[in-house]
């Protein structure tokens, strides 16, 4: 009998090692489940701080546009943070004037000019199609010179 007992202690064990397998098995699963919902969650908030970007910056332009009156130039549409960016050179770099002439103060900027505001002007309503009247039964073929119909694009 202790044959079959070993038989039945190496079944147990075998098992019971199956059983801690499938259970680690499972663990790991649901570890993996887990990361992959956290990586695609912050995902999803990156995404949507994007979009969130686009549309305050295209309800800015919008805004822009009706300030204007309706008008989408490139004045009105142009970025108003870069608008003072007009330098050359690195931003750092503070060059001293080299020039043998006494420096004067700058003149004063004259006040900016205020923008025409654009008049909306209507569409004027359009043509009425002229109605078609019957041709007469003698009337002759309109010539059409631009009518390559009977060509032969084969030659």
């Amino acid at each position: 009998m202790s044959s079959a007992e070993e038989r039945y202690r190496a079944a147990i064990s075998t098992m019971d090692a199956a059983a801690r397998e499938q259970d680690e098995q499972r663990g790991l699963r649901e570890r993996r489940v887990a990361e992959a919902e956290t990586q695609a969650r912050e995902g999803l908030k990156n995404e949507l701080g994007a979009a969130q970007k686009y549309a305050e910056h295209m309800d800015e332009l919008n805004k822009r546009k009706q300030s204007a009156g309706g008008w989408a130039t490139e004045k009105t549409l142009a970025d108003k943070g870069r608008e003072s960016l007009m330098q050359f050179g690195a931003e750092d770099e503070e060059t001293e004037p080299t020039s043998s002439f006494p420096a004067y103060p700058a003149p004063a900027a004259a006040p900016p000019r205020p923008e025409p505001v654009p008049v909306p002007v209507p569409e004027p309503p359009a043509p009425a199609p002229e109605p078609q009247r019957p041709r007469g039964r003698h009337a002759r073929p309109v010539e059409d010179d631009d009518d390559f119909s009977s060509t032969s694009w084969l030659v």
